[in-house]
């Protein structure tokens, strides 16, 4: 049985389980600094804050010391130093973009949502690059100032909060380990990478926080068209299970998420909402649930009938529909939700996001992107037919409809990553380009 925290009073709202804060606008994200702090937990490698000046030093007595013209060192150091050229020679070299992320910055929390995603899971084996004998002594020294290992006390290894969407984490892990299987790929995708998972990771939140009653979280579908596409208000799918559905769910993330943070003791492993109302139980749970109701209520002097609650599902139900009525239009909070909705749309889904004429604002996925997911989700395969590569899509909530799947294959074929059997879609295979 889940204990329920021992005081339940009204307070400010928080939400666990989403990066976003209240005070959150444009531009709030620094992703090579979620890159680093990422980059360390997924090698559980870590180095000593302000140490690149040291690094460098160390590189440059290194070699100089093997040097025959010691001035050689300069050129070196434009080579490497002086642009992002070293961070290109192997994905760990990223941790130097780690520093100085802590608190409750936004950085930490986006990089709190992957470190969740990942859930203890970590790269056990460090990339194999082909490097020439000038990198390879860099990565020599890098290596000498890391600490590393599964137990060391600078990387902690126990997330805060239990997996919100159990099916993503396993996708999540899966992509990931493909991807880091190819360093070069890893070095150059893993921002869109991370990107690409914190608004597919948005949307299935988004999506599953009103089905909390139904148990553990399955994969909603989000329609999408191909940025070269021109969109119409005809495709009903695109029209009604597009941007339009996500947008409408927007405004339930930090009430709901506000909510079931608002019942857990700050120091405790956090549960998702979907999970925490199967492990309430017992009639001093209820009563105190129908209490914190009524103090909610008049605290926020919110003018909704609510009626005591028989059971622990009906006191959920009455305190979401209290968290969400604070946020209504006419009530002093209600600034503060839609800034939020706001800053989910513009920080993490902006990427997906454009605006088409009469059609209005619909959900999109460019070249970029749609190579990448392709890539990642044949993974270790050589290849996958359509409809099996269009499952896998969809298993991540990614959906296109029939217009769409001729102009994916348009494109497939375009870049010349596409078999053909037959003239039949079943015989239709698509292959990976790493």
């Amino acid at each position: 049985m889940y204990k329920l925290k021992a005081e339940l009073k009204p307070k400010d709202n928080k939400a666990s389980f989403f990066p976003i804060n209240t005070k959150d606008r444009k531009d709030v994200f620094d992703w090579d600094v979620i890159l680093g702090h990422f980059v360390k937990h997924a090698y559980r490698k870590n180095i000593a804050n302000n140490q690149f000046e040291q690094f460098k030093l160390k590189c440059k007595e290194n070699f100089e010391s093997k040097l025959d013209e010691p001035q050689f060192w300069q050129h070196l150091e434009r080579m490497y130093f002086e642009g992002d050229e070293l961070f290109n020679i192997s994905p760990e070299l990223l941790l130097f973009k780690a520093q100085d992320i802590k608190g409750n910055s936004a950085n930490k929390r986006l990089g709190d949502l992957f470190l969740n995603l990942l859930q203890g899971h970590y790269l056990q084996k460090s990339p194999s690059l082909n490097l020439n004998f000038l990198e390879k002594a860099l990565v020599e020294t890098f290596n000498s100032c890391v600490v590393t290992g599964s137990t060391v006390g600078t990387v902690s290894n126990s997330p805060s909060e239990l997996p919100y969407l159990p099916f993503l984490r396993d996708l999540f892990i899966q992509d990931l380990d493909f991807i880091a299987s190819k360093p070069r790929y890893f070095i150059e995708n893993i921002t869109a990478f991370l990107k690409l998972y914190a608004f597919i990771y948005t949307t299935q939140l988004t999506l599953n926080l009103s089905e909390w009653r139904a148990g553990e979280p399955t994969a909603k579908s989000c329609y999408f068209i191909l940025d070269t596409e021109k969109a119409s208000n005809e495709r009903t799918y695109i029209k009604n299970f597009g941007y339009r559905l996500l947008a409408n769910n927007f405004s339930k993330v930090f009430p709901y998420l506000a909510m079931n943070d608002s019942l857990q003791d700050s120091k405790a492993v956090k549960v998702p909402l979907w999970d925490i109302h199967r492990l309430i139980e017992g009639e001093e749970a209820l009563t105190a649930l129908n209490k914190y109701a009524l103090d909610f209520k008049a605290d926020r002097k919110l003018d909704i009938p609510i009626s005591p609650a028989s059971n622990i599902i009906s006191a959920l139900e009455n305190l979401l529909e209290l968290f969400q009525s604070q946020f209504n239009r006419g009530e002093s909070r209600h600034d503060i939700n839609i800034y939020f909705a706001k800053a989910i749309e513009s920080e993490l889904c902006g990427h997906f996001i454009q605006s088409r004429g009469r059609a209005g604002r619909v959900l999109v996925f460019n070249q970029d992107y749609l190579l990448l997911l392709t890539n990642i989700v044949i993974g270790k395969r050589e290849r996958l037919r359509l409809h099996e590569l269009l499952m896998e899509f969809s298993a991540r909530g990614i959906c296109f409809d029939k217009q769409t799947q001729k102009v994916l294959v348009d494109f497939y074929e375009r870049i010349g990553n596409v078999e053909r059997m037959s003239d039949s879609g079943d015989a239709v295979y698509v292959r990976k380009t790493v």
